[in-house]
Parts: C-alpha cells; sequence; structure tokens
C-alpha cells in the first residue's frame, strides 16, 4: 500500500470521520491539513497528452470522496463545467490559476466572474457550482481537488456536465472535462444553454488554443477566427454592451466590464498569435484616426481653431505653424484643407517614430521633443498642440514644455492647444465607437496619485471589425497628468503676454478662479 504524505492522510482521515459534509468543512479540513506542493509531486502529470486539457491523477479514492491533483501545463484550460454527482468539496492552487464561474438562467449562460488565484488559495466547491480552471502563466501549475457525496458512488465526478458553447450542447461525461472530446468519451449529449458574448468568446478561444496544442494546422482553427470575425459576433458585442453602458456610455455594471475586458484580452492573444507579419502599429493608428482624431477634429478641435483664426489670427494661411505631438497628422492635415494652410507651412514632431512615419504621408514630420528644439535653429509663428499631449509629458517637465514653446516661438506668435480638467472622469466614456460601429474601444479610466500628484490612467482595448479578420488592439494603459487649471494658467501668464482659456465646446471663456468647465476640456490660446 501507498504511504501517503502526512498532510495528505490527514485530510483524508479528517474527510473519513464526518458522516455529513459541507464545502467549508472541506476547506477547514484543507487548512489544517496544511499540505504542501512538494506533498503533490507524485501525482504530476506535465506529459499528459496534447489532446488532454491538463493532467488528472487521483491520489486516494474512497467510497464517498476522491482526492485528485491537476497538473496545469502552460495555456491549460478545462471546458466550463459542473462536478458531475459532487454535492461537497474544495480545491487548492499551487499557483497563480484562473478562475471562473457561471450562471445558467433563461436558456443562456453567462459569466458570473473571472479572476486570478494566489498561491495557496482554497474555494469551495458544490453541487450547483458551473467553473472553469486554467493556467496563463508561463510557469506549470499543480492543484489539489477533493469531491465528495453524502452517499457511496462508484464516480463522485461522474455524470459531469460539459458546456460545449460552439455547438449549444451539454455533453455527460465521466473522466476529465477536456475541449475537444472525442465521441466515445461522452456518455450523452443534450441540448445547452447558447453562451452570452464574453462566455461563448472565450469558449471559442480556448478551444482554439487546445486544437492548436495539439494540431497547429488544424483547418478549425481558421474557421474559429472567422466565426467571431463575423457580423453576428459583433451584433452580439454590441448588444451586449448596451447591457453594461447607459447612454452616455459609461458603465453601469463593473464586475461585467472586468470580464468582458478580460475575455476580448485572452481573445487578442490568440488572434496575435496568428498574426503572420501584419504591422501592428499601423492597424493601431488606422483605429485611433478613426476612433479619437476624427470624431474630435469634428466634435471640438476644428471649432476651436476657427474661433483662433477668427478672433486672433485672421492670416493663419501665410502663418509658419509647428505641432508638438502630432501623432498619426491626421488633425493638422485637416486643418491644412480647411483653413488652406499650405503643405510647406505646417511642420510637426512626436515622441514615436512609428508615429511620424504615418504623419508623414500627410505632412512634414519627425521624431522630436519639444523640450531639445532650438530657437536659434528656427522659430514659428503657431504652435499648436491638440488632444492634451503635455499632458503626457513627464509631470515635472511641463513648466519647462511650456517655457521652451514660447521660447520658439516669433514675437506675436501664439500657442493654440486643448487640455482635460482634473474631473475629465466624468466625462470620459467607456465605450467609443467609429462612425461606422465597426470599430469598438473599451476604456477603463482610474484616478492614480504619484509622488503627491493626480493622473488619470485609462487601459485601452480597441476591437477591430471593418476587415474580414477581428483584430483586437490592446493599446495598454495611458497616464495623463490632471494638473490644475490655474497651474496651467499661470504657467502660460509666465511665459506669455495675453492668455485665454475656452471651454473646448461652448467656447465660453473660463473664470481665473474655477476649478473645471462643463465640457472637462478646455482651450489655451495665449499670445507671446
Amino acid at each position: 500500500m501507498k504511504i501517503l504524505p502526512d498532510s495528505i492522510q490527514y485530510l483524508i482521515n479528517e474527510l473519513s470521520s464526518q458522516s455529513s459534509l459541507t464545502p467549508a468543512m472541506v476547506i477547514k479540513a484543507m487548512k489544517d491539513a496544511n499540505v504542501q506542493e512538494v506533498d503533490l509531486l507524485e501525482w504530476t502529470d506535465f506529459e499528459h497528452a496534447l489532446t488532454d486539457s491538463y493532467g488528472r491523477k487521483m491520489v486516494h479514492k474512497a467510497p464517498n470522496f476522491e482526492v485528485m491533483v491537476m497538473s496545469w501545463c502552460p495555456g491549460d484550460f478545462s471546458a466550463i463545467h459542473d462536478h458531475g454527482h459532487t454535492t461537497w468539496g474544495a480545491v487548492q492552487v499551487f499557483g497563480e490559476n484562473e478562475h471562473a464561474t457561471f450562471r445558467v438562467q433563461d436558456s443562456e449562460i453567462s459569466t458570473l466572474n473571472r479572476t486570478t488565484f494566489d498561491y495557496g488559495q482554497i474555494v469551495g466547491v458544490g453541487h450547483n457550482l458551473i467553473h472553469q480552471m486554467g493556467n496563463a502563466t508561463d510557469q506549470n501549475i499543480l492543484t489539489l481537488h477533493v469531491y465528495g457525496v453524502q452517499e457511496p458512488v462508484d464516480n463522485v465526478t461522474g455524470d459531469a456536465r460539459l458546456y460545449d458553447l460552439a455547438a449549444n450542447k451539454i455533453q455527460i461525461v465521466n473522466g476529465g472535462v477536456f475541449f475537444d472530446l472525442p465521441p466515445e468519451e461522452i456518455s450523452q449529449q443534450i441540448e445547452g444553454p447558447e453562451g452570452d458574448f464574453p462566455t461563448k468568446l472565450r469558449h471559442m478561444v480556448e478551444w482554439g488554443n487546445r486544437i492548436a496544442k495539439s494540431n497547429p494546422a488544424d483547418e478549425r482553427i481558421e474557421q474559429i477566427k472567422q466565426e467571431i470575425s463575423s457580423p453576428e459576433y459583433l451584433q452580439a458585442f454590441q448588444s451586449y454592451l448596451s447591457t453594461i453602458v447607459d447612454r452616455e456610455d459609461q458603465t453601469n455594471d463593473t464586475a461585467q466590464w472586468n470580464g468582458v475586458n478580460m475575455e476580448l484580452k485572452a481573445t487578442a492573444c490568440f488572434l496575435e498569435q496568428r498574426m503572420g507579419d501584419k504591422d501592428a502599429f499601423h492597424k493601431y493608428a488606422e483605429l485611433y484616426d478613426a476612433l479619437i482624431c476624427r470624431p474630435c477634429f469634428e466634435d471640438f478641435m476644428k471649432d476651436y481653431f476657427q474661433f483662433f483664426v477668427q478672433n486672433f489670427c485672421s492670416n493663419v494661411s501665410g502663418k509658419k505653424m509647428i505641432s508638438l505631438g502630432c501623432g498619426t497628422g491626421l488633425v493638422e492635415e485637416q486643418l491644412m484643407k480647411q483653413f488652406q494652410i499650405p503643405y510647406n507651412n505646417v511642420y510637426g514632431i512626436d515622441f514615436s517614430q512609428s508615429m511620424v512615419e504615418e504623419a508623414r504621408n500627410r505632412i512634414q514630420a519627425d521624431q522630436g521633443d519639444i523640450l531639445t528644439l532650438d530657437p536659434a535653429v528656427r522659430t514659428w509663428d503657431i504652435a499648436f498642440s491638440g488632444l492634451n499631449v503635455y499632458q503626457y509629458l513627464d509631470s515635472t517637465k511641463l513648466e519647462k514644455a511650456i517655457q521652451k514653446t514660447s521660447a520658439i516661438l516669433n514675437d506675436e506668435g501664439f500657442f493654440v492647444g486643448d487640455f482635460i480638467t482634473p474631473d475629465h472622469i466624468r466625462w470620459y466614456p467607456n465605450v467609443m465607437r467609429s462612425p461606422d460601429k465597426k470599430i469598438i474601444s473599451l476604456r477603463t479610466p482610474r484616478l492614480r496619485e504619484v509622488d503627491g500628484k493626480m493622473f488619470q490612467e485609462s487601459e485601452i482595448i480597441n476591437v477591430d471589425y471593418s476587415h474580414d479578420e477581428l483584430v483586437i488592439n490592446y493599446a495598454g494603459k495611458h497616464r495623463r497628468f490632471l494638473v490644475p487649471i490655474h497651474r496651467v494658467r499661470a504657467y502660460f501668464e509666465k511665459y506669455f503676454n495675453k492668455v485665454l482659456l475656452l471651454d473646448a465646446i461652448s467656447l465660453n471663456e473660463i473664470a481665473e478662479d474655477a476649478d473645471t468647465c462643463p465640457s472637462t476640456r478646455y482651450v489655451v490660446i495665449a499670445k507671446k
């Protein structure tokens, strides 16, 4: 008879001594047993078949409970499942294991929560639990599982329900709850619920990942990509978003919002692995123009520049203009067209060489930094800066940047540009859409304090259904310095002779003692 580690033997004795157990009681027994990862090494199975979703080995089988060890290689995920006859149990993880729970209601299955367990964390298992576990890290992970019933049964986890959301079926199984099971391992198949958008999307992604592990050339991978790129999925995505955001496109369900973001990140990984030689930046530039530049130009930028021309610079077509942080050059191109500014009169700089390469298709541009511009080399009549570029700068360099802006302007030259107010987050939408509604940007803003200064940090995921293949661009986290309005005014007044601050939408003047403005965006027009 195999000698078990003391901790596991203690756990088995505790479970055997009880006539009726609950998940809470099993959690306590696991904690008291103090099982260590080294105690499980004898049952590791990281060499499991590629067609299996994880390794699965029995440690102890009693008349009414089973103790098992599961081995999770990087990328291993179970299918969505319950635990058959199980009425009580618990799982302990030895690694950062991803865990999701689900609810079936009105013929639909939806994700309640998806989170990451910490090392050693224990979760209870009951008869009604529908969940999914997986390893999203680059390290092997072990988990310890206890499943039990009140009365003896041959297979405690027998008749488990596995949810196949690709076919809207429930598969009844008596072994591992794996993706893509062969027919002989499915004892019965019945009609099942339909997954809501994020739940079905993630199911398709993990199914695709599992197929790719065993056979990267399998034609079903391409079929999965085509399905999740279809107009039906776009419609389902838009319909789902309407349930978790309000009329201002701000979320009213934080848990579901965080969940759909997680599923889209997983989908981005799945698609990126199969995107070949596509240039990720140029795809982002296209999305950025459709989502940000064009709408912002139409909504307020062209109007405030028109105000500037009419009230301060009627002969703008004869002026030399530098754009500080020109991005893709789209806004500058539109200003040139609308105000008849010659091509040779406009020059842009940007930190990003990739942005500059895109901008050069529209304007003269070079990679550059406002702080290194030399007025002895060249000066300008107008310095333009759109879309709150100055607030992306190092917060300690903001005043120096404004000083340098003044230095590179000719006498009686102008600065014109926009900023966001410290409470911009109250306006900031969680969802932005291109005019054709085929490009959707999910934005999660948070306030961050760093060294006594406040920043708005926005995590951005762009979803593009405008092409044959779905493209999900994870743009990361972008941080903007929420500098007080009075400080911006003071910096400009220090280096310019005349300074005017306007609400970017209404173009009403902002009072000197104001903390914000209605639109949460404002324009600075300053004359040297």
